[in-house]
């Protein structure tokens, strides 16, 4: 009777056991849906449960912060990521998040100096060679933003996404036959890339090809649009994806 007690007992803390790691399961599968369709409520949400029921859950604290991040709301992933920098929290992704948040206030002597931490840190990612790229950009340090650019682009990242991001360095430097000379093809091969639909008209303009720029366009955006878009960037302003 004994044995059998015993035999049973471990059945049931094996099936507890699975039903707990299936539960776990399928939360995580969850939270992947949600993250693959950019469900940023519904992933603020989660994280914040986690939190209310481990309030020292940092881990948790960190992942909010980057939804907040990727949801626009750069007010609460600077409140969240300086709280747990206010805690000596030290990792590349926290770094990389608060260089991103630092950026997006335009602060880009600072969004640098995080970026560098987070390389230090062991942040070995392409990703973080394109924000490099882009805060370099926006400083004016063209030729180091190129060799960030590059070094994405050696760690495989997008090709397409660099170039863009590389004609926009070279648009910002003034050299807007070589923003022609790069993105010419990458229209070809993708016609409906609105961004570089929109950078390959801009450097066109820019030349005085306005009928070649307008056939670009199509009926995507207006030659005003455009116009304003250059204007913007001559001023300092860019965009990258």
């Amino acid at each position: 009777m004994r044995a059998r007690y015993f035999i049973f007992t471990l059945l049931l803390v094996s099936l507890i056991g699975c039903a707990s790691n299936n539960a776990e399961l399928r939360l995580d599968d969850e939270v992947d849906s949600m993250e693959r369709v950019g469900n940023y409520d519904g992933l603020v949400e989660y994280y914040k449960n986690k939190i209310e029921i481990s309030p020292n859950d940092t881990a948790s604290m960190q992942e909010l912060a980057k939804v907040y991040f990727d949801k626009g709301d750069i007010e609460s992933a600077r409140f969240y990521s300086d709280y747990l920098l206010g805690l000596n929290m030290v990792n590349w992704e926290l770094s990389q998040l608060r260089g991103q948040v630092y950026h997006a206030d335009q602060e880009d002597v600072l969004a640098v100096e995080f970026y560098q931490h987070s390389i230090e840190l062991g942040n070995k990612t392409a990703e973080v060679n394109v924000l490099l790229g882009i805060s370099n950009c926006m400083l004016g340090h063209y030729e180091l933003a190129e060799r960030y650019f590059n070094n994405a682009r050696i760690k495989g990242y997008n090709d397409a996404a660099i170039k863009n991001n590389l004609a926009l360095v070279k648009f910002a430097d003034g050299r807007y036959q070589d923003v022609v000379d790069l993105l010419l093809p990458l229209y070809f091969s993708d016609p409906k890339n609105k961004k570089v639909q929109a950078n390959l008209a801009i450097a066109l303009i820019k030349l005085g090809y306005v009928e070649q720029a307008s056939d670009i366009l199509g009926s995507r955006y207006s030659i005003n649009e455009v116009t304003t878009m250059s204007k913007r960037l001559s001023s300092g302003a860019g965009s990258s994806i």
